[in-house]
Parts: structure tokens; sequence; C-alpha cells
């Protein structure tokens, strides 16, 4: 199940915010990647979010990618994920019809 909006935000005043974004965008550039997730998700930063999904998007990581662009609440890249786990769905839908078609053949001969 998909939950939307951020569970793990909290309330810190906006000096301490901007710090914080600071040290995550250092950690992401850096290549740290666990921390930089936890202070996006605790300082709700949704640009950090989204970049988060496209990084993992990039290392095919679906469920995560799935999971950030959701707390992100950027509609576009969430829409953007829809379109292509459409197209996903419906690439496995023609390989079983596909597959379907080759059980046929092989039954029938």
């Amino acid at each position: 199940m998909i939950k939307k909006g951020n569970d793990k935000k909290r309330t810190v005043d906006s000096k301490t915010r901007v710090q914080l974004i600071r040290k995550g965008n250092e950690f992401f550039t850096e290549g740290n990647i666990p921390a930089a997730e936890k202070i996006f998700l605790t300082t709700d930063y949704k640009d950090g979010l989204v970049r988060l999904g496209d990084y993992y998007m990039g290392k095919s990581d679906i469920e995560k990618a799935c999971d950030m662009y959701f707390k992100s609440e950027n509609s576009s890249k969430i829409e953007e994920f829809c379109k292509y786990s459409a197209k996903v769905i419906q690439k496995w839908l023609k390989d079983d019809d596909d597959d379907a078609v080759v059980d046929k053949i092989i039954i029938t001969k």
C-alpha cells in the first residue's frame, strides 16, 4: 500500500532546517544516501525527496523511488512514475499474451 505524505517529518525552526538541508545536500553529493535521506525526510525537504526518488529510479529500486516521489508530493513526478508503472504492467501483460500463444503452438503440435 502506498502512503501519501511524510510520517517522518519533524517540526524544526527555519534556521535549523536550512542548516540540516545543507548538510543533507552535502551528504547526497558525497554519496552518503542514507544520511541524506534521513535528513530530507526529517525536514520534509521536497526537492531532496524528488532527487532521492530519481536516484532510486536510476538504481532500479522502484519501491524506494515510489516512496520518495509520493512523500515529496510532487504531482508531476508522481504522474510520470504512474505512467512508467502502467507501461511496465502493459509489457508484462503483453508478454503473458505472447507466452500463451507460444504455449498454444507447442500444445497443438
